[in-house]
């Protein structure tokens, strides 16, 4: 599976490592790494990750407050549509798929 991130969900990941490096040193790279282990089991089990609305799945990203919203498409690529906080603006990233 090749993986594609979406140029604003690049943006709002660095925007996220940027952020939480002001709060503490050493933070921002905590979640960075935490990022790109989940997109590593995306990865190797796209289909096993919920819905979180129609062909948009949702992963979790463990110990911080963020999602990684991604899309199969033709079984061979995943695009990763946003890595969103999770209690700021519901559904904003739904205009970034059509």
């Amino acid at each position: 599976m090749k993986i594609k991130i979406h140029e604003l969900a690049s943006e709002e990941f660095d925007e996220a490592i940027e952020w939480y490096e002001l709060e503490s040193k050493g933070l921002g790279k905590r979640f960075k790494q935490s990022v790109i282990e989940q997109i590593r089991k995306i990865k190797k089990n796209p289909t096993w990750y919920l819905f979180e609305a129609e062909n948009i799945h949702k992963a979790y990203v463990p110990k911080f407050p963020f999602k990684i919203l991604y899309t199969i498409e033709n079984n061979d690529t995943i695009v990763i549509w946003a890595i969103a906080h999770m209690h700021r603006r519901p559904r904003y990233w739904k205009s970034r798929i059509n």
